[in-house]
């Protein structure tokens, strides 16, 4: 098998080896790196954070509803009914994230995420009007699938524009814009259920589906104008034919020449026998079982198990998701300048583990809320920091656009796994549920520590000569 070319800096070039496109490349200095980057931030992350907490509003909100009259209206809280309907949207979500990467980079990006939130928008209005909890749990269900090419199709897109070490700050930055926008959803839910005093048609949950239905068509319509397309594209317009060149050859330099893939069968099963895929799986679906568990049930240990009134339940639940974002866009910052992440996932998988066991074991109250802020932190912080550490060891488009989504799927068993252990006979406090959290975050923190071993020792042997990674003599592990 021939070798691929040697990955070489564009500075560690003569001026007689670069093509005339690198050779002007190589002329531009910081600034206009700088000015070129921050373009590409503005119409990126804004739209796509934006839209991001749109999808944990209209998958989440069911939590609030809940103590606003749900429960009561559909019969929820009889047997495994609330259990059935949290599960039932991951398994649409889980199913159809790969089929969604695999064919995004040809509809384009605009296209497809615009289209699936229109969709996923009118089913979470059509939650409003129903009536019984079978109704509840097939629309959530379709929720799902369409919310299902959302995420995987956003780290896919942001991470083919920017180089290794600069991923992490942005990844951050999308996942918490969602995670700081949508703390305040619960304060806005409060505010939509009045609507019921004066409109007493409906009841202030429905309120809350309709209203914020008709908001994510509305923003999905906007999105379609603003969302830009992957960096081979031609239909992107925001960049200057210099700005463009630059990009790709800035990205060629950090990861190796990549041409645009198709996602075959080949590349598909070469991506799910790989071993750090399943490992960063695993740390990744650790985060995502807290995220979902605070998402879906913090508001009910807030009111039912510390005795909070539903207004107080309602605001309390934003602090600790608050503090969670200024935690982890410091962690991001820290780890993108040191270029490390195993580390970084080991901390924040602590940080979680002792915020479960304050929530969870500690009997006053204030303890027990402040437990929630580090819980969340450390959970969020797992998510952001998993994504950037497997963003960085995966060369190639086809190859990426797989393991995102694999990565993704099977977090949507932790949302399955969540719903699961979070059972109504547990309630108010949820002790088994939480016990559950904690287990699977002490496995990404083995995980972990496994991982960076290995690939220390590869690295190693890359550098005694007796090893090429992922074929380049000069690519190293990110550890």
């Amino acid at each position: 098998m021939s070798e691929k070319k040697t990955s070489v800096s564009l500075h560690e070039k003569s001026h007689n080896e670069l093509s005339p496109e690198e050779a002007e490349v190589a002329q531009h200095d910081a600034n206009f790196e700088k000015r070129v980057l921050r373009k590409i931030d503005l119409r990126l992350l804004p739209i796509l954070g934006t839209l991001y907490t749109i999808a944990l509003v209209d998958r989440s909100n069911i939590s609030v509803a809940r103590i606003s009259g749900l429960d009561e209206d559909v019969g929820l809280a009889v047997g495994d009914r609330a259990s059935v309907a949290l599960l039932v949207f991951f398994i649409g979500y889980m199913l159809f994230e790969l089929p969604s990467n695999m064919i995004i980079h040809r509809v384009g990006a605009a296209n497809w995420l615009a289209l699936i939130v229109f969709a996923w928008g009118l089913v979470s209005m059509g939650i409003g009007f129903l009536n019984n909890w079978i109704a509840l749990a097939v629309l959530r269900a379709f929720l799902g699938v369409f919310e299902a090419g959302f995420y995987p199709g956003c780290i896919y897109l942001i991470s083919s524009w920017y180089k290794r070490y600069e991923v992490q700050k942005r990844l951050a930055t999308f996942f918490m814009t969602g995670s700081a926008l949508s703390a305040f959803a619960n304060i806005f839910a409060l505010g939509l259920i009045q609507i019921s005093n004066t409109h007493t048609t409906y009841k202030g949950w429905r309120w809350i589906y309709i209203i914020e239905g008709v908001m994510t068509c509305v923003a999905a319509i906007v999105a379609w104008f603003v969302i830009v397309d992957f960096p081979d594209s031609e239909r992107n317009k925001f960049l200057t034919a210099e700005e463009s060149a630059f990009v790709k050859v800035r990205l060629a330099e950090d990861r190796g020449s990549e041409e645009r893939e198709k996602v075959t069968w080949p590349i598909f099963v070469e991506t799910i026998t790989d071993w750090k895929v399943w490992s960063f799986a695993l740390m990744y679906s650790a985060g995502a079982v807290g995220v979902y568990a605070f998402l879906f049930f913090l508001p009910l240990i807030l009111k039912n198990g510390l005795g909070y009134s539903q207004e107080l339940a309602f605001i309390l639940s934003a602090p600790p998701a608050l503090f969670s974002v200024v935690e982890g866009m410091f962690v991001s910052w820290l780890a993108d300048k040191l270029r490390q992440r195993g580390l970084f996932v080991i901390v924040q998988g602590v940080v979680a583990v002792i915020g479960l066991c304050m929530t969870g074991f500690l009997k006053a109250p204030v303890p027990r809320y402040v437990g929630t802020f580090l819980g969340e932190a450390g959970v969020n912080g797992l998510v952001v920091t998993t994504l950037a550490w497997q963003a960085n060891n995966l060369r190639g488009d086809a190859r990426r656009a797989c393991a995102t989504a694999v990565m993704i799927a099977i977090s949507g068993l932790g949302g399955i796994y969540s719903s699961l252990v979070f059972r109504q006979q547990d309630a108010p406090n949820y002790i088994p549920g939480i016990i559950a959290v904690m287990a699977i975050c002490i496995a990404a923190i083995v995980a972990a520590a496994i991982s960076i071993i290995v690939l220390r020792w590869e690295n190693k042997r890359a550098d005694e000569g007796k090893k090429i990674i992922d074929p380049l003599t000069d690519f190293r592990w990110t550890i």
